[in-house]
């Protein structure tokens, strides 16, 4: 029986398809933990002046780097960053590694892309919205930028039957307005109106059942 290894984080280990995710949340922990200026810096020495104590903090802190990104792959991926104990170094190893920059692999995201759905019994309709602008930052990451009037549409095109008036009335946003930020603000400040509605319309209709009954 095959156990997925757990992450000491509250996010899933890097395992080959989720690079995109896993890097910005690995990028929030190793803020937290001081660690993200050897990501992002020019290798820069302690300070000769610097204090026994600050030189401790330095090295723990740069050994940290490493050993949080070390931690949060899955152990098949680890043998690419056992030669190092440099985080900065493991991080671009890991980053030449599954980084989607492919052509085939662009083709796989816009396919996801156009295929985002709604699904108001799992999420909440700005959930949905990250999901789509999730999406379109990996596609841009692999090399193409979707234009802001297909985000939009994407937003819209596939919602169900209770949101078609906010739709057409979207629809009829100024060239200048109907944007991916527009369409998620309007279908954000409207989804519990929606939500309300289609509960009492749901409600009203199980009365007349019974009534019916």
């Amino acid at each position: 029986m095959n156990m997925q290894e757990s992450s000491p984080f509250a996010f899933p280990k890097l395992d080959g398809s989720n690079y995109t995710s896993w890097k910005e949340d690995m990028k929030v922990v190793l803020m937290d933990r001081g660690c993200w200026n050897f990501i992002i810096e020019k290798d820069k020495p302690c300070p000769e002046q610097a204090t026994e104590k600050e030189k401790f903090e330095y090295d723990w802190r740069k050994q940290r780097c490493y050993t949080t990104i070390y931690q949060g792959i899955e152990r098949k991926f680890r043998p690419l960053i056992r030669h190092t104990t440099d985080g900065k170094e493991a991080w671009n190893i890991l980053k030449s590694n599954f980084e989607p920059t492919s052509k085939a692999r662009l083709a796989v995201l816009i396919d996801e892309f156009f295929e985002l759905k709604f699904n108001p019994v799992e999420e909440t309709i700005g959930i949905f919205c990250r999901r789509v602008d999730e999406k379109k930052t990996q596609v841009k990451e692999a090399g193409f930028e979707i234009p802001e009037l297909l985000i939009a549409l994407q937003l819209i095109r596939r919602l169900p039957a209770e949101y078609d008036h906010l739709v057409q009335t979207l629809y009829r946003l100024k060239d200048e307005e109907f944007n991916h930020r527009e369409v998620e603000k309007q279908l954000v400040n409207n989804a519990g109106r929606i939500q309300l509605k289609q509960k009492d319309l749901n409600l009203d209709y199980t009365e007349n059942a019974y009534t019916v009954g």
